[in-house]
């Protein structure tokens, strides 16, 4: 702290700056996750500002996942967590500046990646967790609640087996907003032959990670999103707008 540089504060934008200032004193000290920042008292000190506006940053920080919180105890930097990504997806979905459309195809083009690199990546061990969450999808009929649950935790598995943190983040964060619709589908009277169509692109999925056959993974994925899962998803939006 003695070293970094303290800016003059304006009085026009003091939370604004006082952001600024934190997110800088964060990557200059490059502070990992679970490390201390400053106090309240601290910052409101050093940029002579109250500590009211100080607080208010550290909200923002929190609202956005930067820092984590607590009463009585000096903020952390905070790990990555897929839910304030989430909202994001969210908001811009419940505000039309997205259509599940569109986060369709960018789960189908990240999914595709994961399906191929976790064939290549995945130990012995994750690819065994993989098969396991494979198999939980024939205990229940996809009309179950417990179905979609089940199918995300695959999905979920197959991005723990990929080995970039990344991939988990956006995968989670984007299954949210689709969710829903899917789960309105799934109750718009499914056919037998869409529901027994689906589970077998899981499996085929599952089988070519096994097999470490990365082509063979992505284009199953590829199929399993050009088809059942839009299919679904037309007819929850269908379903949604009536």
């Amino acid at each position: 702290m003695d070293n970094y540089v303290v800016p003059v504060m304006q009085q026009d934008t003091l939370s604004a700056q006082v952001i600024r200032f934190l997110l800088g004193l964060i990557s200059e000290k490059r502070l990992k996750v679970g490390d201390l920042v400053p106090s309240e008292v601290k910052v409101s000190e050093m940029l002579q500002v109250s500590r009211g506006i100080v607080r208010e940053s550290y909200r923002a920080l929190a609202s956005i996942g930067v820092l984590s919180v607590q009463s009585g105890k000096r903020p952390r930097i905070r790990e990555m967590d897929p839910s304030v990504l989430a909202q994001f997806f969210a908001y811009a979905a419940a505000t039309s500046q997205i259509s599940p459309k569109q986060i369709l195809e960018l789960r189908r083009v990240i999914e595709m990646q994961a399906a191929a690199l976790a064939a290549a990546n995945g130990t012995e061990e994750e690819l065994e967790l993989i098969k396991e969450a494979g198999q939980r999808l024939h205990d229940y009929p996809i009309s179950h609640p417990d179905w979609i649950k089940h199918d995300y935790e695959l999905h979920v598995a197959i991005a723990n087996a990929v080995h970039n943190p990344l991939f988990q983040l956006i995968i989670r964060a984007l299954r949210a907003p689709l969710e829903e619709s899917m789960r309105v589908g799934i109750e718009s009277q499914v056919s037998s032959h869409t529901e027994t169509h689906i589970v077998e692109l899981h499996d085929r999925i599952v089988e070519a990670i096994c097999r470490r056959n990365a082509e063979a993974a992505s284009n199953a994925i590829e199929e399993h999103f050009n088809a059942p899962v839009s299919a679904l998803l037309r007819k929850g939006i269908a379903s949604a707008a009536y």
